[in-house]
């Protein structure tokens, strides 16, 4: 199986050649690897020069920013699989692409966990371990941890230029919830996501989201999801609470006592 891992970069040398080698370390060797370079000024083109030899395609030119130049990625790509792995981020260890080989993925969009670093410390970000429409629209995948399948992008379908942040969220989702796409949890660390830029920026992540929902879906169907995110809140707030844990404990210990003493 080949598995295409897409690399762009812009004037982030440093943590370019941290991304570079994390995939040129890969036991599994049956790599297309793919980088796109938005004419960086930093040195980056000629450590990616350096390096052709490893590279299936390169190239070093202006673009319009971070979605566009994942969509060069895409028309480049020919692997079974893709990956997504921007400058900055860099694969777990050097099995992660063995491993994932060797749990057989035959689904369109393959997911498991990045870990993100979260005050100076590196923490998993678990995903979630079921997928439906509901949730790929209520939550945010993390697309450094996703393997896409080639055939998901025949039909056209592209990371959106209009919008900054929240493309790949749009890219997943629209695969979901309008293509019907079929997915997969694996229980395993993909990659490190070290995000200090733009996708950062909450407020213009919960408007670009608000704007996609608005412009993609019924009004009726987002009043109730709005209703169905409340309850979805009431419902974990009440679960984490000590004084509801205390009491279902007790319960659990009480029907645990009440079996017992009827088996005697």
């Amino acid at each position: 199986m080949l598995i295409t891992i897409i690399t762009i970069n812009y004037n982030n040398f440093e943590g370019l050649k941290k991304t570079m080698q994390s995939v040129f370390s890969q036991t599994y060797q049956n790599i297309e690897y793919v980088v796109i370079d938005g004419g960086s000024t930093d040195g980056s083109k000629a450590y990616i020069e350096s390096n052709k030899q490893h590279l299936a395609y390169w190239v070093s030119e202006p673009d319009n920013g971070v979605y566009q130049a994942m969509n060069k990625g895409i028309d480049q790509a020919t692997g079974n699989y893709l990956l997504f792995l921007n400058s900055g981020d860099w694969l777990f260890d050097n099995y992660v692409i063995e491993t994932f080989i060797k749990l057989n993925p035959i689904e369109d969009i393959v997911y498991g966990d990045p870990l993100m670093r979260v005050n100076n410390k590196w923490q998993r970000l678990y995903m979630p371990k079921t997928m439906n429409k509901i949730i790929a629209i209520t939550n945010t995948l993390a697309h450094q941890a996703e393997f896409y399948k080639r055939s998901l992008f025949h039909d056209g379908l592209r990371y959106d230029t209009s919008y900054q942040v929240v493309s790949d969220w749009i890219l997943t989702n629209h695969a979901i919830v309008f293509n019907n796409c079929t997915t997969r949890y694996i229980d395993l660390v993909v990659c490190y996501f070290d995000d200090p830029g733009i996708s950062s920026d909450l407020k213009l992540r919960i408007k670009e989201r608000k704007r996609y929902l608005k412009e993609n879906f019924d009004p009726l169907f987002l009043s109730l999801l709005r209703k169905y995110r409340t309850l979805q809140k009431e419902h974990d707030a009440i679960k984490n609470n000590a004084l509801v844990q205390g009491a279902l404990w007790m319960h659990q210990k009480g029907e645990k006592l009440i079996h017992f003493f009827k088996k005697k």
